[in-house]
């Protein structure tokens, strides 16, 4: 049986991986995302006493772009203070707010997720809402916005809206 040296073994391969790459990057539909990463500290306006009680908020929000299709998602991190021990003790209502918007300021979508029960677990974590897509004209740039609602327990106010940094746009040229 004929051997192989691993030297000539290793040029095979990276010769193959290198003609699917260059195959896979001459495909007409090839994905382009961009995203933003941004991030705010939230007080508990319902909580006075000894411990820290700022809540840490990380949304990153995201468009892209494959062919015709354009896909909207985020994905929305938390980091609990330490005045935060019990599980059910901290929201009436929490939700995530995803819209694809037109740099013209048109809205195609919304889709809010509930994560009241997430945060209320007093834990760290994150969540990605269900992804979608939308279709728009080949003239609009497009992107992602996204807003986080809270109701805090015990503040006597309604939901507090916080607006995170849009993702980038994509241009519409490539539809």
């Amino acid at each position: 049986m004929l051997q192989t040296p691993p030297a000539r073994r290793l040029a095979t391969v990276l010769v193959a991986a290198t003609v699917t790459v260059a195959g896979a990057g001459a495909s007409p539909a090839y994905a382009v995302e961009r995203c933003t990463v941004s991030s705010k500290t939230v007080d508990n306006p319902a909580y006075s006493g000894p411990w820290p009680d700022n809540w840490d908020f990380t949304v990153k929000a995201c468009v892209t772009e494959s062919g015709p299709n354009v896909r909207h998602w985020a994905t929305v991190s938390w980091d609990l203070p330490e005045s935060t021990t019990h599980p059910g003790s901290t929201f009436n209502t929490a939700s995530v707010e995803v819209t694809a918007m037109t740099t013209a300021g048109s809205q195609a979508v919304t889709k809010r997720t509930d994560m009241t029960q997430r945060l209320n677990k007093a834990k760290d974590g994150s969540i990605t809402p269900a992804s979608y897509s939308s279709h728009w004209s080949s003239r609009h740039r497009i992107y992602t916005d996204v807003i986080l609602f809270l109701d805090w327990k015990g503040d006597g106010k309604g939901p507090q809206k916080l607006h995170f940094t849009p993702s980038p746009s994509i241009p519409g040229s490539m539809r």
